[in-house]
C-alpha cells in the first residue's frame, strides 16, 4: 500500500510562486519531479472552504448556509481521510503556524477528520512528521500557515517591509517542505509515497477594491483562484499537463493513485485528474445561499474558467477576462461589447483605437469570434452551475433567499467602464499633495 502526503501551500498562487521563485528551491525541485497541472483552479477563495471541498470532493458542502460563521459541511461525500482510515491508513493533519496556540478554522471542519496537531515550533513539527512516517501506510496532510498574511507577521520584526515579510515567510515554508522531503528520502519512502502539493488560493492586495482590507475570501478573480498543483508519484511521469483541474478533483485523484476503488456518490463530485477531461472549473467566495456583505464590500460571486478565459458573475453583473493574458483580471473584456438576453455579444467600436487594438480586436474577426464563442460556452456553464446550486438548496428544504438572481447572467458589469476608456487623459485639476512622515524604530 502506498502512503500519501498532501502539502498545503497556504495563500500561494501561481503568481506568488513565480514572483518569489528564489524562495522556493525545495518546492521547485519537487515540481521538477512531479506532474504539474498548469491549468488548476481553486474551488474557493477562502482556506476553510477549500480544505472542505478537497476532503469531500465537491463544492456544495456549505451551500445551504446563509452565513459563514458556524458552517458545518453537509457530508455529501465521506471525507478522504475517513475513507483511508477505513482501509487501514493512519491519518494525521499537521499545522505549522506563526503563533503558538492560535485557533485554526480546520478544527470545525468535520467530525471525521483527525484532531488537528498544531505548533509554531519547526523542530516539533519535523519530529512529529518523522514519527508518523515510521509505520506505513500513512496519510498526512501538512498545512503550513506561515505564508498566511496574519501568520507571516511573526517574521515582520526581521523584515524590511511587507514584501520582504511575505518573501521570508515563503522561504521558511519552503524550508519545511525540504525537511519533510529529506525525511521521506532518508527512510527510503519517496517511491512508495504519493505526494500532492497544491495552493489553496492566492492573495489580492486590494487590486479589485478595498474590501475592508481583506486580501482573500473576496470575489474569485484569477489572481486568487489560479494556483499551483502537482503530483509526485512513481507511477506518474514528471512533466506538465494541459488538463483543466479543480480542488474537488484532488480526493478522487488520490484514491485512484492509491488504487482504492471508492466512488464518490454525490452527483457534482470531482473526478481523477489522471483520467477524463474537465471542460470547466468553478470557483466561488461565499456559499450559494449567502448574501452580499455590505460591511466588507464583498459580493457573492461565482466564476467559471476554461484554459483561456474566466467569466465571473455577481450582483454587479458579468465580467469576462482572458486570464492567461491578464492574470490580474484588470480588463473586463465586456467593456468592448453589448450583450443581449440570449448571451450574444456585439462588438462596440471605440471612438479611437491604436493599431495595436485594431490588430488584436477591432480588425481581427478570429479574435472577436473566439471571444463570443467562449463567452457563450462559459455563460451557459455558469447558468447551469448556479441552477444546480439553487436546486441543491431547495432539495434540503431550505429557501434559497440568498441565492444569486439569474438576471445577473444577462447584465454586464459596467462599473469603471467610463474611467477605463478615459484613463490617461490629462487631469482637470492638480492632484492634492500630501506628506508622509517616517517614525524610526
Amino acid at each position: 500500500m502506498k502512503n500519501l502526503v498532501i502539502l498545503h501551500l497556504e495563500s500561494i498562487s501561481r503568481q506568488c510562486l513565480a514572483a518569489f521563485a528564489s524562495s522556493f528551491p525545495h518546492t521547485r525541485r519537487l515540481l521538477g519531479e512531479a506532474l504539474v497541472f498548469d491549468h488548476f483552479h481553486s474551488s474557493a477563495t477562502s482556506t476553510r472552504m477549500v480544505i472542505t471541498y478537497l476532503f469531500h470532493g465537491n463544492d456544495f458542502e456549505y451551500d445551504t448556509a446563509s452565513r459563514y460563521q458556524g458552517m458545518r459541511p453537509a457530508g455529501n461525500n465521506r471525507n478522504l481521510f475517513a475513507l483511508l482510515q477505513s482501509r487501514g491508513y493512519r491519518t494525521e493533519v499537521l499545522c505549522l503556524n506563526g503563533f503558538h496556540g492560535i485557533r485554526t478554522p480546520l478544527e470545525t471542519l468535520s467530525d471525521e477528520l483527525p484532531a488537528l496537531w498544531g505548533t509554531n515550533d519547526f523542530p516539533a513539527l519535523f519530529k512529529r512528521f518523522d514519527e508518523l512516517t515510521d509505520a506505513a501506510p500513512f496519510a498526512i496532510y501538512v498545512w503550513d500557515l506561515l505564508t498566511h498574511i496574519e501568520h507571516s507577521r511573526a517574521v515582520a520584526p526581521l523584515s524590511s517591509g511587507l514584501t520582504d515579510q511575505v518573501q521570508r515567510a515563503c522561504r521558511l515554508a519552503d524550508d519545511a517542505v525540504g525537511v519533510m522531503l529529506a525525511t521521506l528520502q532518508r527512510k527510503g519512502l519517496l517511491e512508495d509515497t504519493t505526494i500532492v502539493v497544491y495552493g489553496d488560493h492566492g492573495d489580492d492586495y486590494w487590486t479589485h477594491g478595498y474590501k475592508a482590507g481583506m486580501i482573500h475570501a473576496t470575489e474569485p478573480y484569477t489572481d486568487i483562484t489560479w494556483v499551483p498543483m502537482a503530483i509526485r508519484d512513481a507511477s506518474v511521469a514528471a512533466g506538465h499537463s494541459e488538463r483543466l483541474g479543480s480542488t474537488i478533483d484532488i480526493a478522487p485523484t488520490c484514491l485512484a493513485l492509491l488504487q482504492i476503488d471508492e466512488a464518490l456518490p454525490f452527483a457534482h463530485s470531482g473526478s481523477s485528474l489522471l483520467s477524463g477531461e474537465r471542460e470547466f472549473a468553478f470557483s466561488q467566495n461565499f456559499t450559494a445561499n449567502q448574501p452580499d456583505s455590505a460591511a466588507l464590500g464583498i459580493r457573492q460571486a461565482f466564476a467559471v474558467s476554461d484554459r483561456t478565459h474566466t467569466l465571473l458573475t455577481s450582483s454587479r453583473g458579468l465580467e469576462f477576462y482572458a486570464h492567461r493574458l491578464d492574470p490580474g483580471n484588470h480588463c473586463n473584456l465586456l467593456h468592448f461589447f453589448e450583450c443581449d438576453a440570449a448571451g450574444q455579444l456585439t462588438f462596440r467600436k471605440p471612438p479611437t483605437a491604436a493599431p495595436h487594438f485594431q490588430a488584436a480586436m477591432q480588425d481581427n474577426p478570429h479574435s472577436l469570434d473566439g471571444l463570443a464563442r467562449d463567452f457563450q460556452r462559459l455563460r451557459s456553464a455558469l447558468a447551469e452551475r448556479l441552477r444546480a446550486k439553487r436546486d441543491y438548496i431547495e432539495s434540503r428544504g431550505i429557501a434559497p433567499v440568498g441565492a444569486l438572481d439569474p438576471k445577473f447572467l444577462q447584465t454586464i458589469n459596467r462599473e469603471g467602464r467610463e474611467a477605463f476608456f478615459r484613463r490617461g487623459e490629462p487631469a482637470s485639476a492638480a492632484a492634492p499633495s500630501f506628506k508622509v512622515s517616517f517614525r524610526p524604530h
